[in-house]
């Protein structure tokens, strides 16, 4: 019964109104005090509770011989329910969002419009954002684009990747990218990285392996730069990208990456080494 409680929660219900509920479905109808006496719910609390449990559509009442009585609504139909109220709020949020969006957007511009001195730099942790922001970086770069690229590595998105940078370099921008197989990557998952590897070989990018970098990185026409560096304490991955749009520290970036270049190995040899193992 406990478990049931803790579920009816998560549905919306408080927990007096779980402990309600439950008490109807076991019982034909009951009136707020009879109610009352099988549950932990006062007399006074309990016509309170019932109320709501009718607005949220999981309890019927009606007069009987002038006295008002309360009967559980159907399992099936009460949650259906309780889950149209979260989808009619949600509705309403939607319609209420778009309605202010337009002001938010233009107060957004005059903040843009305003000098920082350090509005070359800027620090993203929505991964929505970050996503928005590389497709835009990636959409925008004219020549030249270089990555640092890190495991996990999945082949879900590879096409849509792949696509992605074929548009690019069939527009003529050199697309380099150093990949890493990291110090305890298995056979299969070395294996699974080069399969990878290939597909971007075939569009035409430059690419390289090595066994580790020290960071994320994305490098566009020497100008932009984004990188995402691992948490210090934990250890873990961490989502914060960092964008910095300054010609100099792009290059001094693009030297890094120039030196990581030259000391990894060719897919091609990459492919041999694995062949021997």
């Amino acid at each position: 019964m406990e478990d049931l409680t803790e579920n009816l929660q998560e549905l919306g219900l408080s927990g007096r109104e779980a402990e309600i509920y439950l008490a109807l479905l076991m019982k034909r109808e009951m009136t707020a005090p009879e109610v009352a006496k099988i549950t932990s719910v006062t007399r006074t609390k309990s016509y309170e509770m019932l109320q709501n449990l009718v607005k949220k559509r999981v309890c019927n009442e009606k007069y009987k011989n002038g006295t008002k009585v309360f009967s559980s609504i159907e399992p099936t139909i009460a949650i259906q329910n309780m889950l149209s109220v979260y989808e009619d709020e949600l509705n309403k949020k939607k319609k209420l969002a778009e309605q202010f969006k337009e002001d938010l957007i233009e107060l957004h511009k005059l903040k843009e419009g305003k000098e920082d001195p350090l509005d070359y730099i800027e620090v993203l942790t929505d991964v929505g954002q970050i996503r928005k922001k590389w497709l835009n970086v990636q959409k925008n770069t004219k020549r030249e684009l270089l990555y640092f690229t890190k495991p996990p590595y999945t082949s879900s998105n590879i096409i849509d990747n792949v696509a992605a940078e074929a548009r690019l370099i069939n527009n003529n921008v050199n697309c380099k990218s150093i990949y890493e197989y990291g110090n305890d990557a298995t056979i299969e998952e070395k294996k699974n990285l080069l399969r990878i590897v290939e597909e971007y070989q075939k569009i035409g990018e430059e690419s390289r392996i090595i066994k580790e970098l020290p960071m994320k990185l994305a490098i566009s026409d020497e100008t932009v730069t984004m990188l995402a560096l691992n948490d210090r304490v934990s250890l873990k991955s961490s989502i914060t990208t960092i964008i910095v749009d300054h010609p100099n520290f792009a290059k001094a970036q693009k030297e890094v990456f120039e030196a990581y270049w030259m000391k990894a190995v060719q897919v091609e040899e990459f492919g041999r080494n694995l062949e021997n193992t």
